[in-house]
């Protein structure tokens, strides 16, 4: 009889443990998929279909679906960010709950957006000042 009241407690704690592990999952999937679409924000900042591409890639099914994932390049504090956020699954990794697990990345400018502010152009002062120092080359005697 103890063994029969014990089950339904062992079965709900595999559950509950099962949850956290689909949890981390989403968690991990999330940040995967952020840092892919910021790498990508980086170099194509004004293509956002290769962006959302990139970062599903990182992504494995179900969690890359278009009603479970979105992925959002957003700017905040004059500085941009990739955002993925991924429906949390309940139970079983297709059925998705009412949470989102976002997960975010900065993006790196490499190239500038089209249309954004241009940079500063250095001037010819600033750009010898920026250089490396010559490499000073000395014959050792041996």
């Amino acid at each position: 009889m103890e063994f029969a009241a014990a089950v339904p407690f062992v079965m709900l704690a595999l559950a509950l443990v099962w949850q956290v592990l689909l949890l981390g999952l989403t968690s991990m999937y999330a940040s995967h998929g952020a840092a892919e679409a910021a790498r990508q924000a980086a170099v194509t900042p004004d293509d956002p279909a290769r962006i959302d591409e990139e970062a599903r890639k990182r992504v494995r099914p179900p969690w890359d679906g278009d009603d479970v994932m979105t992925v959002a390049v957003v700017e905040r504090d004059g500085r941009r960010y990739a955002q993925v956020s991924l429906a949390m699954p309940i139970f079983l990794p297709g059925a998705s709950g009412p949470w989102d697990i976002t997960g975010e990345a900065g993006v790196v400018a490499e190239v500038a957006p089209r249309g954004g502010p241009p940079g500063p152009d250095p001037s010819p002062q600033e750009s010898a000042e920026e250089s490396p120092p010559e490499v000073q080359h000395r014959e050792v005697a041996r």
